[in-house]
């Protein structure tokens, strides 16, 4: 138990490091949050429109949250909201290309942050922490449903 008890709290540090640390280069280099560019790169990497409750649940925040991300994004011209083809309860999102130009500077940003892990984690390393991240993260979600 001692093991898994010291895997939860290194999980816990390391995400609290990355959230700081990720917070700040991003606020550095292209003048937004880490998580307001998490939300428009889920907009971006979206085959459709995602609802704002999607990208609530894929990134762990509330609606609440994505909803000021969003508001926030259209008063800076990064996004577009109109009608939902699906759902009159849903909104339709779309990237301008301000925003679109914004996720790429932030794509730039996401990639040199994971180079300084790559020369001390073996592929094989991400791959195993990465399958055991997400079956931690499955079993707890379903707690959380409880």
């Amino acid at each position: 138990m001692d093991e898994y008890r010291e895997l939860m709290r290194y999980l816990h540090r390391a995400a609290l490091l990355s959230e700081r640390a990720g917070e700040r280069r991003f606020t550095e280099r292209i003048g937004i949050g880490r998580t307001q560019f998490l939300v428009l790169r889920t907009i971006s990497d979206a085959a459709e429109t995602p609802s704002q409750q999607a990208i609530a649940d894929l990134l762990s925040l509330t609606k609440g949250a994505v909803s000021r991300h969003v508001a926030n994004a259209r008063r800076e011209g990064w996004l577009t909201i109109g009608s939902s083809p699906v759902s009159r309860r849903e909104n339709a999102l779309e990237l301008t290309s301000a925003g679109r130009a914004l996720v790429e500077r932030g794509r730039a940003v996401q990639v040199e942050y994971e180079e300084l892990s790559r020369p001390h984690l073996s592929k094989r390393d991400v791959v195993t922490t990465g399958r055991t991240l997400k079956t931690l993260c499955e079993l707890l979600e379903q707690e959380e449903r409880r």
